[in-house]
């Protein structure tokens, strides 16, 4: 099943929904499915979308396989973009994640009192932490691979 398949929804925690392109003949693929998870991924197709240097870009262009360190099983995840940047003689193209800069943190478990919501909450920071750096992990060999770039985009690009 492609990820393109799970429309987005109303009933999460984040604003999802489909970007309305401005300029269609950048986009990689079906202009009018262009599915935004989160604001910040909507921020961050603007940003595609509008930037003179991103000359061509998609969301969620690619499934990598990778084992979580969790269940020990074999995963696919959804890379958030893709983008090819131009910069004078400079072509690059990266693959792009998009999350908050706290999540890229270990975890750790705080305070004198240890609550049983505490440590609930604790127990699933880390499995997402851990499950992130294994997606990261198989996302950085997949680019090096060929010859691209993986990046993790937090809140200090998107909003300054």
């Amino acid at each position: 099943m492609s990820i393109k398949s799970v429309k987005p929804t109303q009933k999460g925690r984040f604003r999802q929904g489909y970007y309305k392109i401005i300029n269609p003949d950048k986009y990689i693929g079906d202009s009018s499915n262009i599915i935004y998870r989160s604001s910040w991924e909507h921020r961050f197709c603007r940003y595609c979308d509008r930037t003179d240097d991103v000359t061509k870009w998609s969301s969620e262009p690619v499934g990598i396989k990778y084992i979580s360190p969790v269940d020990g099983k074999e995963h696919t995840y959804y890379v958030d973009f893709y983008m090819h940047v131009e910069q004078g003689d400079e072509k690059r193209d990266i693959l792009v994640e998009i999350k908050p800069a706290a999540s890229l943190l270990k975890p750790v478990l705080q305070g004198q009192k240890i609550t049983t919501k505490k440590l609930q909450q604790y127990n699933y920071d880390l499995k997402t932490w851990l499950v992130n750096r294994a997606k990261f992990s198989a996302a950085i060999v997949y680019a090096e691979g060929r010859g691209f770039e993986f990046k993790v985009i937090t809140e200090s690009f998107l909003f300054s």
